[in-house]
C-alpha cells in the first residue's frame, strides 16, 4: 500500500534524544537520521506500559520471559517473510533494529507517502498541531512519550498513531505485525484516507448549504431573466465553477440567456447540434473531458476543455465549462443537477404565472362587460380586499374604493363567510343574500364566489351578484 491517498500532511514526532533540526519541515531522514546510527532506547525498548487511549498493556505481558513476541521482538518465526513494501516483493529475512531507526522510519514514510512528512520534537509538537491542526492527517510518535501522548488525547482532535515496535497503531487500537514499518505506512495511509473522506464530506455540504442559500432567490425570481442570472451566479459563488453559461429553448433555437464564458460572447445554435443539442436530446447529464476533441463540440474557445452539460428539462441546459480537461466528476455533476432543479422549478412557475396572467386579463375583460354586479377579491395575509368592482356593480349597488376590506363592503357575516368559505374550499360556493341598492331599495340577490388560480402569491376570486333582471341576459350569453 504505498502512494494510494493524493496529497496530505502528517506530523512525525522524534524522540528527544534524536539528531534533526528543531523546527525542520523536510527532514531527510533518507542520509541515516542520528550521526553514529544507534537505534534510541525509546525505539528499540519500551519503558512503562504502552499508552493506548484509557487502555494500557497488561504488566503480565511485561514481565512475561523473552518469545517470538516479547519487548526485543526478533522476528524468528519460520515461514513468516517479510513483506518488502509496495512491490510485494519478500524475502527470508526479517527487520533488523536499524529498520526502526527513526530517521529510517521517517525516509520511508516520505519515500511511500503521497503526503507532506513534517517531523517536529516533542517540546514543539503540541504547539504545531494546535497553530496547524485542521491541515493533518495524522501525527505519528516515534516513541513512547506518556506526556504527550495524553496531552494530544485530551486536547487535539487529530488521530494519533504510535510507533514503538513491536506494536505500531492508533492510541485506541494497535496492530502486531511482522513489519512495523510496513504496518505504521498502512495506518497512515488509512488515515489519510480517512480523512479525505471527511474533507470530502465537509466540502459537500459547505456546497450544500451555499446552494441552499440560493434556491429561495432562484425560485422566487419574477423574470426568466432574473432566474438565468442567479443560477449562473450560484454555479461561480457555490459551487466555485470558473465558467457557466445557461441556454434555454427559443423556437428552434438554444439561446444563451446567462454567462460568464470569456469573449467572444457564446452564440446561439440549433436545438439540435452541439454539446448542448445533445444534452438536450438526450435528456441526460454528460461529462465532457475535453470539448475541443468532441466530434459534436462547436469550440468558440481555444482555452477552453472540460465540459459539464446539464438539462432542465425540455427546456434548456446548463453548462458548466474549465480550462482544465477532465476537471469534472460525478459529485459535481450532482450538484449542478440540484441547481438545475431549482432552475426548472423557477422557470415553470413563471410560465404557470404568465398563462395565469393572460387568463387573468380575458376574464377581467369579460368581467368588466359583465352586465350583472360583480366584485374581484383579493386575499394577501389573511385578510380580504375589494380590488375592483365592475359597473354594474358600481350602477346597481354602490362604488367601491380599490383595496377597500371586504369586511366593509359585506353587509353581513353570512355573505362575508361564502367567500371564505370559497378560499378554504377552493370550490365555487352558492347563497342568497340581500344587499342595498344604489336607490335605497333592499334587493335580494343569488351571490356566487368563483375562487380561480391565482398568477401571484395571492389567493383571488370572483363574486357575483345575480338578480331576476339580468338572469335572462345571462343566459344569452351562454
Amino acid at each position: 500500500m504505498t502512494g494510494d491517498p493524493v496529497g496530505g500532511r502528517v506530523l512525525v514526532v522524534m524522540p528527544p534524544n534524536s539528531d534533526h533540526p528543531d523546527e525542520a519541515t523536510n527532514y531527510d531522514a533518507a542520509d541515516g537520521g542520528s550521526e553514529d546510527g544507534e537505534v534510541s532506547d525509546a525505539t528499540t525498548h519500551r519503558q512503562g506500559e504502552f499508552i493506548r487511549g484509557s487502555r494500557q498493556r497488561a504488566p503480565s505481558d511485561r514481565n512475561a520471559e523473552p518469545t517470538g513476541r516479547d519487548e526485543n521482538r526478533e522476528y524468528e518465526r519460520e515461514g513468516r517473510p517479510k513483506r518488502n513494501g509496495a512491490e510485494g516483493s519478500t524475502s527470508g529475512e526479517q527487520p533488523s533494529a536499524d529498520d526502526w531507526d527513526p530517521a529510517h522510519v521517517v525516509a520511508e514514510l516520505k519515500r511511500r507517502l503521497s503526503a507532506d512528512v513534517i517531523v517536529r520534537c516533542p517540546d514543539t509538537t503540541i504547539e504545531y498541531v494546535e497553530e496547524l491542526g485542521p491541515t493533518l492527517d495524522c501525527v505519528v510518535v516515534l516513541h513512547e512519550n506518556r506526556p504527550l501522548i495524553d496531552t494530544l488525547i485530551s486536547e487535539c482532535t487529530v488521530p494519533v498513531i504510535v510507533f514503538e515496535p513491536p506494536v505500531i497503531g492508533r492510541i485506541d487500537e494497535i496492530v502486531d505485525g511482522e513489519d512495523p514499518v510496513e504496518e505504521l505506512l498502512e495506518v497512515v495511509q488509512t488515515e489519510i484516507r480517512n480523512d479525505h473522506v471527511q474533507n470530502d464530506l465537509q466540502e459537500s455540504n459547505a456546497r450544500l448549504t451555499a446552494l441552499s442559500h440560493y434556491a429561495e432567490d432562484i425560485t422566487a425570481c419574477e423574470t426568466v431573466d432574473a432566474v438565468v442570472e442567479r443560477t449562473v451566479e450560484a454555479t461561480i459563488d457555490a459551487l466555485a465553477f470558473d465558467y457557466c453559461v445557461v441556454l434555454l429553448i427559443d423556437g428552434s433555437l438554444l439561446v444563451p440567456r446567462a454567462s460568464t464564458l470569456p469573449d467572444p460572447p457564446a452564440s446561439p445554435c440549433e436545438v439540435s447540434e452541439g454539446i448542448a443539442g445533445r444534452t438536450l436530446a438526450r435528456g441526460k447529464s454528460e461529462i465532457v473531458p475535453d470539448m475541443q476533441t468532441d466530434p459534436d463540440a462547436i469550440p468558440e474557445h481555444d482555452e477552453l476543455h472540460a465540459v459539464l452539460s446539464v438539462p432542465i428539462t425540455e427546456r434548456g441546459v446548463i453548462q458548466v465549462v474549465s480550462e482544465e480537461r477532465d476537471a469534472f466528476d460525478d459529485r459535481d455533476r450532482e450538484f449542478v443537477e440540484i441547481l438545475a432543479g431549482y432552475t426548472r422549478e423557477a422557470l415553470e412557475r413563471i410560465e404557470r404565472e404568465v398563462t395565469l396572467r393572460k387568463e387573468r386579463d380575458r376574464l377581467h375583460a369579460f368581467f368588466g362587460d359583465l352586465p350583472t354586479p360583480a366584485v374581484y377579491v383579493e386575499r394577501r395575509d389573511g385578510e380580504t380586499l375589494v380590488e375592483e368592482a365592475n359597473r354594474a356593480y358600481s350602477n346597481q349597488i354602490r362604488e367601491i374604493t380599490p383595496g377597500k376590506p371586504l369586511a366593509e363592503i359585506v353587509q353581513n357575516d353570512a355573505e362575508l363567510e361564502h367567500y371564505e368559505r370559497a378560499f378554504e374550499t377552493g370550490t365555487v360556493t352558492n347563497g342568497s343574500v340581500e344587499r342595498e341598492r344604489a336607490d335605497d331599495e333592499t334587493q335580494r340577490f343569488a351571490l356566487t364566489v368563483v375562487p380561480v388560480s391565482p398568477p401571484t402569491a395571492s389567493e383571488c376570486a370572483y363574486g357575483l351578484y345575480i338578480d331576476e333582471r339580468t338572469t335572462k341576459t345571462l343566459e344569452s350569453f351562454q
